[in-house]
């Protein structure tokens, strides 16, 4: 049974990673929030949490036995840096439990004499072994999983031929985020067709695929995250014809365009295992491209553009 004891009201979903990596870790029946005293439900042990200081940097974790004398506690305590993301410090207090847990039961569970060498408050009450070393030390209190992987997907509107219509279609995006550094990359492909024919009987499609990376930074008060990014881009496109006077195999061209562009993107919410997704891009190609499909008129890419995305982003790891 966890409570967590101090520090600013817990949203639902921070007190959940702290379940969730906590049992996990402790397998059996798990961890659970709730009033130690309640009844019906087996305990093993009892933990309180404490996160708090400046941004709820600094984490202490204490764990007691049931059956144990009173007073007789195994702690640990560790300090956060800034850059750590507040849904890895609560999940790192969840493996806490677990850990200290689990040392308690295999001092209950030892010979007396190993039990009395394992009671040591050099060895129990902080955690850690007295001769680690301070790199050792920094090890246990990094967060786990400081490489955060997504996959987005949705709609876009944007520029299309040169003179002509736009064009619109669906996107899908790979992101790998670095949490320390914000610094984060992404692979992405989307297909679009104009919104209309440029001419009778002519349809216009886009292959298009991206690869970058850029920075991503919170907006706290509106639990938010807002990414740049500057990626690189290959378009194909393919120009289809349909003359109502000769057979219905159509007529096609295509051609393709190098590029690049720059988005700024916003997630919401930032920490969210399914975020909103907005996008606004513009687009530059190193050259035109223009498709000839006799007898229609021909059809050009412009230079420069821009596109709108909309869609989910969803986090995997």
């Amino acid at each position: 049974m966890v409570e967590i004891a101090s520090g600013p009201a817990v949203q639902g979903e921070l007190a959940a990673l702290l379940v969730e990596a906590c049992s996990r870790a402790a397998g059996g029946g798990g961890c659970a929030l709730g009033d130690p005293k309640r009844t019906g439900t087996p305990v093993r042990a009892l933990a309180v949490v404490w996160l708090d200081g400046p941004e709820q940097r600094h984490l202490r974790v204490d764990v007691a036995s049931l059956g144990s004398p009173e007073g007789t506690l195994s702690s640990r305590e560790i300090e956060f840096r800034d850059e750590d993301p507040l849904p890895d410090r609560y999940r790192t207090a969840g493996l806490m439990v677990a850990a200290l847990a689990a040392e308690r039961a295999a001092v209950a569970a030892a010979p007396p004499a190993a039990a009395d060498t394992a009671r040591d408050p050099a060895a129990t009450d902080t955690g850690r072994d007295p001769a680690a070393t301070d790199a050792e030390r920094d090890e246990d209190a990094a967060p786990p999983r400081a490489l955060g992987w997504s996959v987005g997907a949705g709609g876009l509107a944007g520029s299309g031929l040169e003179g002509g219509p736009a064009r619109a279609g669906g996107w899908i995006m790979a992101t790998a985020l670095e949490r320390r550094s914000g610094f984060f990359g992404t692979l992405s492909a989307s297909y679009a067709m104009a919104l209309r024919e440029p001419a009778p009987g002519l349809s216009v499609q886009w292959l298009t695929l991206g690869g970058g990376g850029g920075i991503a930074a919170p907006v706290r008060p509106l639990d938010a995250l807002v990414r740049a990014r500057l990626e690189a881009t290959v378009d194909w496109v393919i120009a289809s014809a349909q003359d109502p006077k000769k057979p219905p195999e159509p007529e096609m061209a295509h051609g393709w365009a190098l590029g690049t562009r720059t988005a700024v993107d916003l997630l919401w919410p930032a920490e969210s295992g399914v975020a909103l997704f907005g996008s606004a891009e513009a687009f530059v190609r190193i050259h035109g491209t223009a498709l000839e499909v006799h007898p229609k008129p021909r059809a050009a890419l412009p230079t420069g553009g821009f596109t709108g995305m909309v869609g989910l982003q969803l986090r995997l790891h």
